[in-house]
């Protein structure tokens, strides 16, 4: 069947507005499409006035992507940045930096004192006990030194320089006297010294180390003056040898040490013991140094 040129019947021209152009040519029965019904419009109302743009209000024409004035959203909160430190590192930090600091002052402030420190002179005091030792040399040096009184058996002065070290008095001859700070004085005389006693708790064992003695020593003490005065704080017991001193031992080893001696008051006297514990290469020159904290030492040979 053939279809001659003409509209459709179905097809409105919007009352013959439309542009007349030259009809399309009928498919041919022959071809694929020629049992295919040719495409049609719409139908359009008549009545209703063409669409203007701004009809088309928020609707893009012709389909296009819909564009508006509103600012466009923020972007998401950025997260915390790589590498930033947290608060409390910071405060930690600054903590160290500050302790350092107050280090770093005390250090130099510390050795500043200690600087000025030994530029000044330490005062001596008297001890509150005696020491079982001589005094160190500085601590000589500081405080003045008297020198004591030799006298023998009979009570006379004996000035010929006996009680030196090159010259050392005698025992159980030569007294020893000195002036002490009440204002009165104190007097020493050994009477025996034993250069290889043995303990006096060992039952008469020889319980010491090879080469080595144990010298025992009997004093007497008398103290002269007002008041009181206790011996074993103003009098100093030493062994002395060409090559070293040696320090009173007799406490825990006699039962009657100078410590245990109450004060003394005037014309008052007391007997005691030191012990010395003396190598036998030193034996040979060992003697005994007898001193006050104000008086000079005074020796007695032991040989």
């Amino acid at each position: 069947m053939s279809t001659g040129r003409g509209s459709p019947s179905d097809y409105d021209w919007e009352d013959g507005a439309g542009r007349q152009g030259p009809e399309a040519p009928a498919p041919s029965p022959s071809s694929p499409m020629g049992a295919v019904a040719p495409f049609s419009l719409p139908a359009h109302d008549a009545a209703s006035p063409p669409r203007t743009p701004s009809d088309l209000g928020d609707e893009a024409p012709f389909g296009g992507p819909t564009f508006t004035d509103e600012p466009p959203p923020p972007p998401p909160e950025e997260g915390r940045r790589e590498g930033r430190l947290p608060a409390w590192a910071i405060l930690a930090m600054v903590a160290v930096q500050g302790a350092a600091a107050v280090a770093i002052v005390a250090l130099v402030l510390g050795t500043a004192r200690t600087l000025l420190a030994d530029d000044e002179a330490v005062p001596s005091a008297a001890p509150s006990s005696a020491p079982a030792t001589r005094a160190p040399a500085s601590q000589e040096e500081e405080r003045t030194r008297e020198p004591g009184t030799v006298t023998d058996a009979d009570g006379r002065e004996v000035d010929d320089g006996t009680g030196g070290y090159d010259d050392p008095a005698t025992i159980g001859e030569h007294t020893v006297t000195w002036n002490v700070w009440t204002g009165g004085t104190l007097s020493v005389t050994p009477h025996t010294v034993d250069l290889d006693a043995t303990l006096p708790a060992a039952g008469g064992e020889d319980l010491l180390q090879d080469g080595y003695h144990l010298v025992l020593v009997d004093y007497e003490v008398r103290y002269d003056g007002t008041g009181h005065l206790a011996p074993a704080e103003e009098l100093w017991l030493t062994g002395e040898s060409d090559r070293t001193y040696f320090p009173d031992v007799g406490e825990g080893i006699v039962p009657d040490p100078m410590k245990r001696i109450t004060p003394l008051g005037d014309g008052q006297s007391a007997r005691f013991h030191s012990a010395f514990l003396v190598p036998e290469t030193e034996l040979e020159t060992f003697r005994l140094g007898v001193e006050t904290f104000s008086g000079e030492v005074l020796y007695f040979a032991t040989g």
